[in-house]
């Protein structure tokens, strides 16, 4: 074997081995974005399931003053108070609209578009170790939550007790040097009836 075919072989296996290692890197970038889209998804859901457990008269928004809550919140209701994990109940300020026209938005909000362009109150839940939602602290998720929950009786219809509530989402995390934000909406609706 000669010095050339040598050069050639090891050519040929290091674009082999460049071509694994970055496959592999891009691998590993999906599936952590993957991890974190579930982890802050079924930590939005987890959200969403507590509201939609709510008694009706209680479910939302609260104007009372809750003395646990902090004096950021206490002193400027609506707000609704739910859980995170086992040690974080978190104060959530909400938009209510008791009569006119619902405030949510019909489709989930541009990335550019800010709580204040929509009328929104942001509540950043904070950076949230991926271990308070996976049990991994190898990434954090920044989560900010925009609430409204709109009355939309149809006395024309005989509905006269529906909520509309809307969430929007909005996580980021670290992604190599960059910083990806995900955006994205959930809607329910709750009424009341007689049994």
């Amino acid at each position: 074997m000669s010095l050339v075919e040598v050069m050639v072989a090891l050519t040929l296996l290091a674009g082999v081995m460049v071509l694994f290692i970055t496959s592999f890197l891009h691998s590993r970038r999906v599936t952590e974005s993957s991890v974190l889209n579930a982890a802050c998804t079924s930590l939005v859901y987890g959200i969403v399931e507590q509201m939609k457990g709510f008694d009706y008269e209680g479910l939302m928004p609260s104007y009372d003053i809750d003395a646990a809550a902090p004096a950021a919140v206490r002193d400027l209701p609506p707000y609704i108070r739910v859980r995170i994990n086992q040690d974080r109940t978190v104060w959530l300020r909400v938009v209510h609209t008791a009569s006119g026209a619902p405030q949510a938005p019909t489709t989930t909000p541009l990335p550019t578009a800010t709580a204040a362009s929509l009328g929104a109150i942001d509540n950043f839940i904070g950076s949230l170790p991926l271990s308070t939602v996976t049990g991994s602290a190898s990434q954090e998720l920044s989560l900010n939550l925009w609430i409204w929950i709109d009355e939309i009786p149809d006395t024309a219809k005989d509905v006269s007790e529906v909520k509309k509530v809307t969430v929007v989402y909005t996580y980021s995390y670290q992604d190599g040097g960059s910083t990806r934000t995900i955006r994205d909406r959930e809607v329910f609706l709750r009424t009341r009836y007689d049994q």
